[in-house]
């Protein structure tokens, strides 16, 4: 039997910010695939001190992962919300009773502190129990990309169980086509716009015009050619956007992403990438992350250095050049919105 480890956030304070947009998603589409829901049941422990909330969450996976046995597989949506310490003892129990367990990474704590050394030892040890020795004791691992795929690879982790997303899916229920954007329009920037991750956003050139839509703005700040929307549900967020091309960039410069958040768009799959896809918009991603090379390979948005280079790259395309990559992103947008990309990546992994 196929089965999906029903993980949910006990509080979820930041709906609009699309923070469970990702993992809802992904639970759909399991469902269509024929995926059954095992729900991991927990109290709430965050009220309790460390030793007994590992406790818990250890006695609350275990009693999911018991009821598996030959031939079922569980496919985990990672890093578990309910984390335990224990993961990998309770995936190896699980498998010698012929239960096979399958990964599927939203973030990876490893690759997003990368380029820094700032991490503290907690979290380093954190990171070591929960998150690589998982990785390493399952059966198969989706990840965001080949990039993502080659580094985890170069830390030991083993290539043959890994194959890629390429990109994340973006269900839109009851979804309408809008009318066409146009080249000229705004750049569209949504999500956590907070300036301790996107700092850009306050020392933007004078051109182009944005068009912002999410959570932490501020709007004490903002710049002559910004216009902030306010924040949206992501189920209702598609249709209010408004713009030219959806920008994926984190950082706290305009002149290249840098830091924590920035570097990490050298490995990650950002979904707000996805949001514009699905949504019909063609995107503007940094050169140097992992999805300019999905960007080029479908043609649907253009790649930049630095946000100053971006309105002259915008004063050279022509109407037909912006044309084609609109249809290409629109093309791309109908697979996110089947599920095409996790379809495939499940049919891999077998």
């Amino acid at each position: 039997m196929r089965y999906y480890l029903k993980d949910s956030f006990l509080h979820n304070q930041h709906e609009k910010n699309a923070g469970s947009k990702a993992r809802n998603d992904v639970e759909a589409i399991l469902i269509s695939e024929g995926y059954k829901g095992l729900e991991i049941k927990v109290d709430d422990w965050y009220q309790m001190n460390f030793f007994k909330a590992q406790q818990h969450k250890y006695s609350a996976t275990k009693s999911v992962f018991d009821q598996l046995g030959s031939g079922d597989e569980l496919v985990i949506q990672f890093p578990i919300i309910h984390h335990t310490f224990f993961i990998a003892q309770l995936i190896k129990q699980a498998q010698k009773r012929g239960a096979k367990f399958y990964l599927l990474i939203h973030d990876i704590e490893t690759l997003r502190h990368a380029a820094g050394s700032e991490v503290k030892l907690r979290h380093k040890l954190r990171n070591y129990f929960q998150e690589k020795k998982a990785l390493m004791s399952v059966d198969g691992i989706i990840v965001h990309n080949d990039i993502m795929k080659s580094v985890l690879a170069n830390q030991g982790f083993p290539a043959d169980k890994m194959v890629s997303l390429e990109i994340f899916d973006y269900l839109i229920p009851n979804f309408q086509e809008k009318s066409l954007p146009q080249k000229e329009q705004a750049i569209i920037v949504a999500g956590n716009l907070n300036p301790t991750k996107s700092g850009y956003l306050y020392s933007l050139p004078e051109n182009p015009t944005y068009n912002l839509y999410g959570v932490g703005y501020d709007e004490s700040r903002a710049l002559n050619n910004i216009t902030y929307f306010g924040a949206f549900m992501p189920d209702d967020l598609p249709a209010a956007l408004e713009g030219s091309f959806g920008l994926v960039w984190d950082g706290d410069s305009s002149e290249t992403c840098q830091g924590t958040y920035g570097n990490y768009l050298r490995f990650n799959n950002s979904h707000k990438a996805s949001l514009y896809l699905a949504s019909g918009f063609p995107l503007v991603v940094w050169k140097e992350s992992a999805l300019a090379h999905f960007v080029l390979d479908k043609q649907c948005g253009i790649v930049v250095d630095s946000l100053h280079d971006l309105q002259k790259i915008l004063d050279e395309l022509t109407l037909q050049d912006y044309n084609e990559l609109l249809d290409n992103a629109r093309h791309v947008g109908v697979a996110l919105r089947e599920g095409a990309y996790l379809k495939a990546a499940l049919m891999k992994l077998k």
